[in-house]
């Protein structure tokens, strides 16, 4: 829930440009399938081996070919039908399997690419399969760069504190922060080569990052950086379908051309690389993207759109991302991320979280299964409200699927929905779960938030699928506080709320002890061990 910085006027004139042709086609009819022609050959999997690609694929009844043969296309994200370049051609058969270069960072690279079968049926090329990307783009990574994961308790810091105080004394082992790739790709002076293009980073912000790493890093802190895609006065980052407004947090990322495809792949791939044991220190976790879900504010898609285009275009994004980000990492983690609105929405304005999820889920396992992980932010309901043991009344927070939202008393609900088949890892694990943002504001005193933290960061520890349990925030921000959302576990001023030394201590005996007095109950009785 960061609050991007102001937008500068001259974006209005860029984006009125682009309101005109908003209405572009995007490759997710049919509840976010590409549609293909009759055809019954199926593609079971792309896998890189050593410097090629190996797709294999089987058909139960051959389609016919005019030449005898299948041939293979290539395919940016966004193309469908028989668009593409064709990588390679095996004859028409039940087991066709195809061998071709992977041709990692040259101008011909596969690995964001998907494939299709295509057969030329009366002269016409038609396609007669599913589509399938790469599924394990670890096996080319340079780096398999040792995590940090040390602990489950971590907070957002406060960057005008950084050089004040030493993150580590709040006995924290994790922290999360923000990149707006909008901020990055504006501006140049750090060159990077790659797929045959050089692109020009700012090299102001890359200066932040490149501080803030291997600092946190030396501090024993895992850091999971957050890849946020504000406005710029280059909209090339930003879906076609997203540049009708102005007044929204964070867009959609474009999956919908080439240069945004391209784009974003190269920004993600710079950071991976320069951040994965490189001497400047090492991200284990990226997150990609703000609240998904809330598609206005913090991923904003004209409502026209609808959650199938929605989701389909995220998931192009998402796994843009892992193959940037794994092909330089194998030990790196990419998350989804939604927010606390599970089986229902707030509004029109948003999508439940659940149901995001699930076609998130099923596009893809559709189209090439792989291991993303899941970030969530259980608020409590309302977010003003820092007694999160006091369970709303049905339907606004409860134990069942049906709950509408999920908060740090019914985390339970999110897990055991992860943990359902269908929503397992491509090796029958749970996904990583992180609470990546959670707070609770001080406006009902100091007791009560000291109280919900440690409360909070209990239920998160009696979890074994919850990797992390982020606190929002280390200082309180004007313009929340503004909205009774004085999370911080530090004024304004930095000094320090009585939340400070409770967080730091939540392992002790006595801060459990002194937590439970103020919410009249032991905090384990309370807990949903799972």
């Amino acid at each position: 829930m960061e609050r991007p910085a102001g937008i500068v006027r001259k974006l209005a004139a860029v984006f009125a440009a682009f309101a005109a042709a908003v209405l572009i086609a995007v490759c997710a009819p049919a509840g976010g399938k590409e549609v293909h022609a009759a055809g019954n050959a199926t593609i079971k999997s792309a896998m890189i081996q050593g410097t090629n690609v190996v797709v294999t694929s089987t058909s139960t009844a051959v389609p016919p070919a005019d030449d005898g043969l299948f041939h293979l296309y290539a395919q940016f994200p966004f193309q469908v039908g028989a668009q593409g370049v064709e990588v390679a051609s095996a004859p028409a058969g039940p087991a066709a399997n195809f061998a071709f270069a992977l041709n990692f960072n040259t101008a011909n690279n596969n690995l964001f690419k998907k494939f299709t079968i295509v057969a030329f049926q009366g002269g016409v090329p038609t396609p007669v399969s599913n589509s399938m990307y790469i599924t394990n783009p670890e096996a080319i990574a340079a780096h398999t760069a040792g995590r940090r994961d040390g602990g489950k308790k971590g907070l957002l810091p406060a960057a005008e504190r950084f050089h004040v105080s030493k993150l580590s004394n709040y006995g924290i082992k994790q922290i999360t922060y923000n990149v707006p790739l909008g901020r990055l790709t504006s501006g140049g002076g750090v060159p990077f080569n790659y797929n045959g293009k050089t692109y020009n980073f700012n090299a102001a912000v890359v200066g932040e990052y490149d501080w803030l790493v291997p600092n946190m890093n030396a501090q024993g802190l895992q850091i999971s950086l957050i890849l946020l895609n504000d406005l710029s006065a280059n909209a090339t980052l930003i879906h076609p379908l997203s540049r009708d407004s102005l007044g929204q947090n964070y867009y959609a990322f474009n999956t919908a051309d080439q240069a945004g495809c391209e784009l974003f792949e190269a920004a993600t791939a710079f950071l991976a690389q320069r951040y994965s044991n490189n001497g400047r220190g090492t991200v284990d976790n990226w997150i990609i993207g703000n609240e998904v879900n809330a598609r206005s504010p913090w991923h904003y898609m004209t409502p026209g759109a609808g959650i199938d285009t929605f989701t389909y275009e995220y998931a192009k994004a998402l796994r843009l991302a892992y193959n940037a980000i794994k092909s330089q990492n194998a030990n790196a983690r990419v998350y989804a991320c939604v927010d606390q609105e599970f089986a229902a929405a707030d509004s029109a304005l948003h999508y439940p979280g659940r149901a995001l999820l699930e076609k998130l889920n099923l596009y893809m396992r559709m189209e090439g299964n792989i291991g993303w992980d899941v970030a969530v932010h259980p608020y409590n309901v309302p977010l003003t409200n820092p007694l999160v043991w006091t369970m709303p009344a049905t339907p606004y927070a409860n134990h069942t699927q049906a709950s509408r939202y999920v908060t740090m008393a019914n985390i339970d609900v999110f897990t055991d929905f992860m943990c359902m088949p269908t929503m397992l890892s491509p090796n029958g694990q749970v996904k990583s779960i992180l609470c990546s943002e959670v707070g609770y504001p001080s406006n009902l005193g100091e007791d009560m938030q000291a109280a919900a933290a440690v409360y909070g960061y209990m239920q998160a520890m009696a979890n074994q699928h919850i990797d992390g349990f982020i606190l929002s925030r280390e200082m309180d921000h004007i313009a929340e506080i503004q909205q009774g959302l004085a999370t911080g576990i530090l004024n304004v001023n930095g000094t320090p709320k009585k939340a400070m030394t409770w967080y730091m201590t939540a392992d002790t005996a006595a801060t459990q002890a002194a937590a439970s007095a103020v919410i009249g109950a032991p905090i384990a009785s309370l807990l949903t061990p799972r």
